[in-house]
């Protein structure tokens, strides 16, 4: 059996949590991230709305349908994050992209048999007590639900 390391990205940061995952992977760790739609964005929410509705905006002129696509799921979103932050264009990148694995919330029914040892770590790192005072956060959930997510579990 595989060894699984078990991250909570409740109340993280979005961009040094995905960073800290990205370093662990290229050191060959398989890791799980459960509660993704709980990640939080500093910054105001107009700001942060603003930002990423102008990216679905962006396409090309001859064909709007080619692209480019952006995901609207929290974990899609993180995972994509996520690979921003590896050299995906090398093997080592990709392969370490492989072995981080997101989900929405907690580990689906279906997916319990492939995780039978998973080690809980905690990535120490949180900056809520300090934004929630300036209330200059939203969460991954809030975002993808403005840019378009339908807010539908995956059923099992």
């Amino acid at each position: 059996m595989q060894e699984y390391q078990l991250i909570d990205a409740t109340d993280k940061i979005l961009g040094r949590f995905c960073s800290q995952i990205a370093k662990k992977a290229l050191l060959g760790e398989k890791i799980v991230v459960i509660n993704a739609k709980y990640a939080i964005i500093s910054g105001t929410k107009l700001n942060i709305h603003n930002k990423y509705l102008e990216k679905l905006n962006i396409s090309t002129a001859t064909n709007p349908r080619r692209g480019p696509f952006w995901p609207r799921r929290p974990d899609t979103f993180m995972r994509n994050v996520i690979k921003k932050m590896l050299p995906t264009k090398k093997l080592r990148g990709k392969d370490a992209l492989r072995r981080v694995h997101v989900y929405i919330g907690e580990i689906p029914d279906r997916f319990q048999p492939r995780y039978q040892k998973l080690i809980p770590d905690e990535i120490p790192y949180s900056d809520k007590n300090r934004l929630s005072y300036y209330n200059k956060y939203i969460t991954l959930e809030n975002l993808c639900t403005r840019i378009g997510w339908n807010n539908k579990e995956i059923e099992a």
